[in-house]
């Protein structure tokens, strides 16, 4: 992905069977391009699926503490502080994974 394109990215926090609804549209939080300091995020699959289970989130929420300053308006904070709250019920439940989805 050409660097400088912001990714539109649907967030689900699922259970095994996908019946968990939780959701959130982010933009422009998730890095579009690789960063070595961003291991996971850079890892997300900007036009597939991403699924992160409750091991990798203590590592995730470090990452995702260190974009917040990329949330640049009130609908962008919102979003990047649902996805924490999810990250977080993820952490805690080994039976829930944190999903992104590309377009």
């Amino acid at each position: 992905m050409p660097r400088g394109v912001n990714m539109s990215l649907v967030v689900k926090l699922e259970d095994d069977l996908g019946e968990r609804s939780e959701w959130v549209m982010v933009h422009g939080i998730v890095p579009a391009n690789a960063e070595e300091t961003l291991p996971l995020l850079s890892g997300i699959d900007p036009f597939g699926k991403t699924v992160f289970n409750h091991q990798q989130m203590s590592i995730f929420l470090a990452e995702w503490n260190r974009v917040k300053e990329r949330a640049r308006d009130e609908s962008q904070t919102k979003a990047w502080q649902k996805v924490k709250e999810m990250a977080e019920s993820c952490r805690e439940d080994r039976d829930l994974y944190l999903r992104f989805v590309g377009n």
